[in-house]
């Protein structure tokens, strides 16, 4: 594949690593684990949008570069973030802003529609062209876990440092638990009180807009449901991957997450010993601001997007053709940027994607390590 397509400006790593998955060398070396598995994530509030797909992607093509450079075995974990907030009130008394979640609204077969709908033949075909296999599991069934509640528990018990590293500017890292009668939940938690906590159990206090206060005991094997703020959701999940003694968990998300994973790198540093896993950082895609391509702009109608904006880029559902097709574009996108590390660890507006698709660069299918599987 020709890169002269791409002019982008000298890496911070220019001359120490020639592949961006060769940021997962260190700790692969220094565990000696013969296996990967890769976590990222999948949204399910709606279509996707190109800059999600472009990650998702990247993550098969990582998976599948891993296992050629390394000789181990890879595989992909997407986390479907059914606790996105799926219709929100506020309390007539207090003005609190209350939500609930997808899970919670619509129950989990159609959480599971939704996913298959959003992702499912997207992935079975880049499963298929890299060879990478993948499982998606939901927020709701990973926090269920006993290890996920036993990571929660032991965060509870480090809150008073904690949270001036999930929340710098004011300390404020609160949990939220749905009404157990409606699943009506405080999105800020300010009426949510923690009223005892060791390693085994924690009690909590809290305010439904309907049925008013109620308590939720959290244990290892209770059915309570946890809702944690987008830091510490992470840091427990991250601290859940590395629980995993036969595979090395290696974090997949987009450039817009360095600054977050700062905190979170700090925040592991309360365990004593405590390694964070290796995270790879991926394009965004961006509009002709600058400003990253969401949900939230393109909805607001302020996102700012040039003539060249296809409404594929916006909804993935609006691509005009066949999902190996898109996929294939995908592939042959994300390829080029993986062919040099300046070119990955960059953004890329509407504009320029649309650019590189029209020169026809990117019209073979090919794996991240340049072997074509089309």
């Amino acid at each position: 594949m020709s890169t002269h397509a791409l002019v982008s400006p000298v890496s911070v790593t220019d001359g120490a690593v020639t592949h961006d998955v060769d940021f997962i060398r260190p700790q692969l070396r220094s565990t000696g684990l013969r296996r990967i598995v890769l976590h990222a994530g999948v949204q399910i509030n709606g279509a996707p949008h190109l800059g999600t797909n472009v990650m998702q992607t990247s993550a098969f093509l990582l998976a599948a570069a891993a296992r050629d450079r390394f000789g181990v075995d890879v595989g992909l974990r997407f986390g479907a973030l059914d606790n996105a907030p799926f219709e929100t009130r506020a309390s007539p008394r207090t003005g609190a802003v209350y939500q609930r979640s997808f899970h919670h609204a619509l129950g989990a077969t159609e959480v599971e529609r939704l996913t298959r709908h959003f992702y499912g033949d997207l992935f079975e075909t880049l499963s298929a062209v890299t060879g990478v296999p993948y499982e998606i599991e939901t927020y709701t069934a990973q926090q269920a876990q006993r290890a996920f509640r036993e990571e929660f528990l032991a965060s509870l018990a480090k809150m008073d440092r904690l949270r001036w590293v999930l929340a710098p500017s004011h300390g404020n890292a609160p949990t939220s638990h749905p009404c157990p009668r409606c699943g009506w939940s405080e999105k800020s938690g300010d009426h949510t009180e923690l009223l005892a906590a060791d390693l085994h159990r924690a009690s909590f206090s809290a305010v439904c807009v309907d049925h008013g206060r109620f308590e939720v005991d959290v244990t290892p094997e209770s059915p309570a449901y946890i809702g944690l703020t987008t830091l510490h959701r992470n840091l427990v999940k991250e601290r859940v991957a590395a629980r995993d003694a036969a595979a090395l968990p290696v974090i997949v998300k987009g450039a817009d997450w360095a600054t977050g994973c700062r905190l979170l790198d700090e925040a592991f540093m309360t365990w004593s010993g405590s390694v964070p896993p290796p995270r790879i950082f991926t394009p965004v895609v961006l509009s002709d601001s600058g400003a990253k391509l969401s949900k939230t702009l393109i909805n607001a109608g302020t996102a700012d997007l040039s003539a060249e904006t296809e409404p594929w880029m916006l909804d993935a559902t609006k691509w005009n053709g066949t999902v190996p097709r898109y996929a294939q574009t995908l592939v042959g996108l994300v390829s080029l940027m993986l062919s040099d590390p300046r070119h990955f660890e960059r953004g890329y507006t509407t504009r320029e994607v649309a650019r590189l698709i029209s020169r026809g660069d990117i019209s073979t299918m090919t794996t991240a390590s340049g072997g074509s599987r089309s």
